[in-house]
């Protein structure tokens, strides 16, 4: 790292002339190295009360920008000072955590000579000029690297954040990315990045702590890496590379925008409930990786989705049991899953063993020529249907999961609209069926919910366990509104 030519001094600026700057737009408070804002709205009203009290607050630091050819006006940027001066904007503006907040006195209500004190008041700078970007992103790092507050992910924006890797992955989660500030050649499709964007969104995949602190930009180069790399790695460890390696090129992107794609659209298709299990990151990750290349045409997505939703069902039992023989068909290799998973490890042993479980998943409903057959009372009077299968942990628990096709048949039969109801089993909606077989029915009482914890899709019948097998197919068809269950694997 090259010394520089001379010491940084210290200049004093009038707050109101470092706003006037921010409004005109010639200080930039948001270049591409700055992590986001992670202020609580606690330490703003605390920081403006700082500049009340007439105490003084660190120094800010900025830098010289390119200049504007076509305003002809000169620019610089905030370099350190990101949070005060965008809180002392929203302070006078009265927007963001200031509209209609009582902590701290408004600026519009203010005395004319308490107006004019706050706006007075000196604020020292530090300009580090021209220096260079990458004198400027060096000065960023080593004066927030004793700060706990800035994380390594962050510290990695600051040297990267403007690079092709980077920018990619902000795209892909950030709907207010503006990628014309950029000169960039990544060139996403419109379609493909709302769909990216909205899938993160609908399934709630990052809080607001992940996108403050950029770990959801942080998981796009993850899933990215991974699926460059071919293979599962330990941790982050290969992020800085590929931030590295593709600084100024990209020229692969489109071959992680395709297989994303093709994760995504199959589990848009399953259209798991955003609380679910296997949306939390570790999971996603496992899906994400595992589905990238498997054509939709080739899996059974009702069987796969059936298989996650049976295996979340072991995992709930099997942390919950209180005796081993009620988790004696869970096997070894779906316990050590529970574990690694509980524990979130990112160890590269961790990420290898989830895969190889999913991946057997994906094998195991790949599409058969073993259509099922459905009994003649149904498809002789054309009626819409939909197939359920109970599992071993299911019919233990007397609990069974609503799978898409049979959300979206109770939905266009006008029965029921699971994404219309309220978690919790105190909103559970009971409805009367019939069981069929040898050509008697038999009353059932059919429960309709979503799990409190994490809004699992649930469906339950009285009576299914003497009605029904582990693995049996049942249909459940609607006509003369009548809700009627058929266990084709007995009555065929």
């Amino acid at each position: 790292m090259q010394k520089l030519t001379s010491s940084i001094t210290s200049t004093t600026f009038k707050l109101i002339d470092i706003y006037n700057k921010i409004i005109t737009g010639a200080l930039i408070t948001a270049p591409h190295y700055q992590r986001k804002l992670v202020w609580k709205k606690q330490h703003k009203y605390a920081f403006i009360e700082t500049i009340l009290l007439n105490f003084p607050f660190p120094e800010v630091y900025i830098a010289s920008q390119e200049v504007d050819t076509v305003t002809l006006q000169a620019k610089e940027a905030v370099v350190d000072g990101q949070q005060r001066l965008t809180t002392i904007v929203d302070y006078i503006k009265g927007t963001g955590d200031f509209l209609g907040q009582k902590s701290v006195k408004p600026f519009d209500d203010l005395t004319v000579l308490e107006k004019k004190e706050f706006l007075n008041y000196n604020v020292s700078v530090k300009d580090l000029k021209d220096i260079g970007e990458d004198n400027i992103k060096e000065v960023f790092k080593r004066i927030n690297s004793t700060n706990y507050s800035l994380n390594s992910n962050e510290v990695l924006n600051a040297e990267y954040g403007g690079g092709e890797f980077a920018i990619f992955a902000k795209a892909l989660v950030d709907e207010d990315e503006d990628l014309s500030q950029f000169k960039t050649d990544i060139n996403i499709a419109d379609e493909d990045r709302k769909k990216f964007i909205a899938f993160f969104k609908k399934n709630e995949i990052f809080n607001d702590h992940d996108v403050k602190r950029m770990f959801d930009a942080q998981f796009i180069m993850l899933i990215s890496s991974t699926i460059l790399e071919g293979n599962y790695f330990g941790r982050n460890s290969k992020i800085e590379q590929y931030l590295e390696k593709y600084n100024d090129s990209f020229d692969t992107n489109s071959l992680v925008i395709s297989t994303l794609r093709n994760a995504i659209d199959l589990l848009n298709v399953i259209n798991l409930s955003p609380g679910s299990y296997w949306l939390n990151k570790p999971n996603l990750l496992t899906l994400l990786f595992e589905l990238r290349e498997i054509p939709k045409e080739e899996l059974n997505l009702e069987s796969f989705e059936l298989k996650l939703l049976e295996l979340e069902q072991k995992m709930d039992l099997y942390f919950s049991a209180d005796e081993e023989t009620d988790i004696s068909h869970i096997t070894e290799e779906e316990r050590k899953y529970f574990e690694v998973a509980r524990q979130g490890s990112h160890e590269l042993a961790s990420r290898q063993h989830r895969g190889k479980l999913i991946n057997k998943l994906i094998v195991e409903s790949k599409i058969t020529d073993n259509p099922i057959i459905v009994s003649p009372s149904i498809t002789e009077i054309d009626e819409d249907y939909a197939v359920i299968i109970p599992t071993e942990t299911g019919l233990k628990k007397s609990i069974m999961d609503a799978t898409s096709n049979v959300r979206d048949f109770l939905k266009t039969v006008g029965v029921h609209d699971y994404e219309a109801q309220e978690w919790g089993p105190e909103h559970k909606k009971i409805l009367d069926g019939k069981f069929m077989g040898d050509g008697d029915l038999t009353d059932t009482k059919i429960s309709i919910y979503r799990s409190k914890g994490r809004g699992d899709y649930r469906i339950w019948f009285s009576g299914l366990s003497n009605f029904a097998s582990s693995g049996d197919h049942l249909t459940i068809s609607f006509n003369n509104g009548q809700l009627k269950i058929e266990n084709v694997s007995k009555n065929n």
